[in-house]
């Protein structure tokens, strides 16, 4: 079974890239100390729960605001918002 040389060359691309950002990463991370890894991953759980919260927040007042307009026209009916 061959490749086709363009897949071989794509292939080939693709795994000097992978292993070009995994040396990156690497080389990054054996010069971080303990401390300074606990930084950063605390500055991002900082920002993944503050993005969650407002996403959260976003949701309930979508659904806070559909029983609003809901007992609202069970209330006065259907003509409720029109002015």
């Amino acid at each position: 079974m061959s490749m086709h040389p363009e897949a071989m060359e794509k292939a080939g691309a693709v795994a000097g890239k992978t292993l070009m950002y995994g040396g990156a990463a690497g080389s990054v991370a054996s010069g971080l100390t303990l401390s300074e890894i606990g930084v950063i991953v605390g500055m991002l759980l900082g920002v993944l729960g503050l993005l969650l919260g407002q996403y959260w927040a976003w949701r309930k007042d979508r659904r806070e605001q559909r029983e609003s307009e809901a007992r609202l026209r069970h209330k006065f009916g259907t003509g409720w918002d029109e002015v």
